[in-house]
């Protein structure tokens, strides 16, 4: 269910960031068509390189916005369950659900919640080496942690 609504806030965040780009983009036009008088093959090349410039430091700050957002979301327990998942990752361990128990101090069943909910939001994938199952981190799971 918080996925869903992560996808809302991503579709209407572009739509916002879009708006803001052209209404600044408009506004710059307006400031160029004054100082040059008419337009010329040097404004249009001005106003594509103002168009990407500020399509990029909008879209930085949103990401900045949504992630601190989407952070304050997750329980903190979860976070810490991809924390170990991505410190285990950055170090070439394997990390199984017997390990994260022992880790986190937690019971079999209560795990299980825990995982199935990453596993829901799409933040985790099991991966099948023989016979055993090791816990990775999805791009998703990956982009949320700092």
């Amino acid at each position: 269910m918080m996925h869903i609504r992560f996808k809302k806030h991503n579709e209407s965040s572009l739509l916002y960031m879009i708006f803001i780009i052209f209404i600044i983009t408009e506004l710059i036009d307006d400031f160029l068509d004054h100082i040059l008088g008419m337009p010329s093959i040097f404004h249009s090349i001005l106003q594509l390189l103002l168009f990407i410039i500020l399509f990029y430091i909008v879209s930085k700050i949103f990401y900045i916005f949504y992630k601190r957002r989407i952070n304050r979301l997750i329980p903190e327990e979860l976070m810490n369950i991809l924390k170990i998942i991505k410190e285990a990752e950055i170090k070439g361990i394997l990390i199984n659900q017997r390990n994260l128990r022992t880790r986190l101090n937690i019971t079999k069943p209560t795990l299980k919640k825990k995982l199935d909910n990453l596993l829901d939001l799409q933040y985790i994938f099991f991966e099948e080496k023989g016979n055993n199952k090791y816990l990775k981190l999805t791009p998703l799971g990956d982009s949320i942690l700092y």
